[in-house]
């Protein structure tokens, strides 16, 4: 699925493959201090690294979990995103886990954001238990959020702001009735506020809003919040998010075909020049 936008006459797509495992990635390196306050107040220390997610299958062909963070307890914490939560996924996080304490030689805890209620929580077989943390984004209050964003902001205490908070917060329920676009609007506006003495930091807030809650809402509300904000974005890298259509599905469609002939992952990605994270994304999807 791709959506479709329109920004200053041109015509642009976002790719929205999965585009919720790129910023999850994105959003815990580059706040990485937040990330603890922004998943559960259950989490004691705090990350003191970012942990190499890549493991050998028994097939040897690589796998990737989203993210692994290293904390000051000398346990770790493993984080995914998925919409619709199956067994089959949580067999394979729960895999993930085993494989990356062993690999890192610490215990893990695997947490799983989604936006819906889950219809099943935990997997167990005569052998083996697994049952991970789910964080459902649309069981937090954004009105309540906001009305704390807005509180620090006038108190001139954006520091202790999570920005992670403001990327996620689009996906957050609102009692007043503010929809994610309505939302998205908001979180975009607020970013400069936010993040005010650092220029990197800031477009890629507006970058990551984007590339994830643009998934979330219409075409029409994503060229209306875009244009809206034209002055705020004008010199984000949220722009480089809308890519030409006809350029990433060709690239796509030629990984799915060298996909179905049986292609090494390394082989695709030099190829098409698309990341071997996405490639596998792919083959999930074709469900090969």
């Amino acid at each position: 699925m791709q959506t479709q936008t329109k920004q200053q006459g041109k015509s642009r797509t976002i790719d929205t493959h999965h585009n919720q495992d790129k910023v999850l990635k994105e959003s815990f390196t580059l706040f990485k201090g937040g990330s603890l306050d922004f998943l559960d107040d259950d989490f004691e220390g705090e990350v003191t690294d970012i942990l190499s997610t890549e493991m050998t299958e028994t097939t040897t062909k690589k796998s990737f979990s989203d993210k692994a963070l290293k904390l000051s307890t000398n346990k770790g914490l493993h984080s995914e995103w998925e919409a619709e939560i199956s067994e089959k996924d949580l067999m394979r996080f729960g895999a993930y886990n085993l494989e990356m304490s062993l690999m890192h030689n610490i215990p893990f805890t695997t947490v799983i954001i989604t936006t819906k209620k889950p219809s099943i929580s935990s997997y167990k077989n005569s052998s083996v238990s697994f049952t991970p943390k789910i964080i459902n984004l649309k069981e937090r209050d954004a009105d309540e959020a906001l009305a704390e964003i807005d509180k620090k902001i006038k108190a001139g205490e954006q520091s202790s702001i999570n920005e992670l908070l403001l990327i996620y917060l689009p996906l957050y329920s609102s009692k007043s009735g503010k929809s994610t676009a309505d939302l998205l609007d908001i979180a975009v506006k607020l970013a400069p506020q936010v993040v005010t003495n650092d220029k990197y930091k800031k477009n890629k807030l507006h970058d990551l809003l984007i590339l994830l809650t643009g998934t979330f809402v219409s075409d029409k509300e994503l060229n209306q919040i875009l244009e809206a904000n034209m002055r705020i974005l004008e010199n984000s890298p949220a722009v480089r998010v809308l890519e030409d259509r006809g350029r990433l599905q060709e690239k796509i469609d030629i990984a799915s075909n060298m996909l179905h002939a049986g292609e090494d992952y390394s082989k695709i990605s030099r190829f098409t020049g698309l990341d071997v994270e996405r490639i596998l994304v792919l083959e999930k999807e074709l469900q090969l």
